[in-house]
């Protein structure tokens, strides 16, 4: 292992949690997590080891060596030094094929997996809320085979189905890393610090370090109230340039209140029959997964 760069990595997978499990992983004295750029901007998901299937969608992303190793400059005597990147998981065959490159062999796999159907709604609720997705999840489904290949702009969460075929993900991880490390997302939500304490003891530091985790990261909850004011405001135009070079800061707040409206729990409810066929879609991968990862997962198939 090369000094200064990561021993392990949050691969995936997205919408599952990774979010909450980064902020926590930073607030122990044992880890380090990078937290800015070079340019002094906040940065959670480097993407960089993913960088050849990303760098023309995503619009945040360290795609330099030279900047990715600046991430982890502030090491100092931490045990564990780690990034967390869910496309890691999607992308599995070109993470693996650079974290052994450029990493090495050693480095530890920490995987969070959600129910695939429920993941699916949920990548879909956060995508829709920008210009990125403008169909609805049924034709976003029906579309998604090709949909990438067609539109180079898209954001890779897009493949709602795809994303949740986790078998071969988690598989080729398993078969390439010595230590993998799987995390359920009900686990995570419903006995976080039991869960935190197994993922110490994995990565080898203090387990009686005190975590603040009463705070969910990453949740979404924020929608436009209109699609036609969501484009305006999210599409490189004139209006938006002028709008966000001149207006101040506290007439865009207001204007964000009046425009985006605020909930907690999901906006909307996925079509039950739309749920079926997401449930039969998953079904021989999840019995595959349990399989593999020796985890009784047929909460998920019912």
């Amino acid at each position: 292992m090369k000094n200064k760069l990561p021993n392990f990595l949050v691969v995936g997978a997205a919408k599952s949690g990774t979010s909450s499990l980064h902020e926590y992983l930073i607030q122990h004295e044992d880890i380090f997590m990078p937290t800015i750029n070079k340019e002094g901007k906040s940065v959670k998901e480097p993407q960089f080891l993913i960088k050849s299937k990303v760098e023309e969608r995503l619009h945040f992303g360290i795609w330099n060596w030279d900047e990715y190793k600046f991430l982890f400059e502030n090491v100092k005597q931490e045990k564990a030094i780690g990034e967390s990147t869910v496309f890691y998981l999607y992308y599995y065959k070109e993470a693996i094929k650079n974290i052994k490159l450029l990493l090495g062999n050693d480095v530890k796999i920490i995987i969070l997996l959600r129910n695939p159907v429920d993941r699916a709604f949920s990548a879909f609720q956060h995508v829709s809320k920008s210009v990125k997705e403008s169909l609805s999840f049924e034709d976003a489904l029906n579309q998604e085979e090709g949909r990438l290949e067609k539109d180079l702009t898209l954001t890779p969460m897009v493949m709602y189905k795809d994303m949740g075929l986790y078998y071969n993900m988690v598989k080729a991880y398993k078969e390439k890393f010595e230590n993998v490390h799987i995390i359920l997302y009900e686990d995570f939500r419903d006995k976080t610090d039991e869960v935190l304490k197994d993922v110490f003891e994995f990565l080898e530091v203090n387990v009686k370090t005190k975590i603040n985790s009463s705070t969910r990261y990453n949740v979404g909850g924020k929608r436009w109230k209109n699609q036609k004011m969501k484009n305006l405001f999210q599409k490189d135009n004139i209006f938006k340039n002028i709008y966000m070079k001149f207006v101040p800061d506290i007439i865009k707040d207001k204007v964000k209140v009046k425009l985006v409206k605020i909930s907690t729990n999901k906006v909307t409810s996925m079509n039950k029959k739309t749920k079926e066929h997401l449930e039969f879609f998953f079904k021989e991968d999840i019995n595959k997964l349990s399989e593999l990862i020796g985890k009784d997962l047929k909460h998920w198939t019912k």
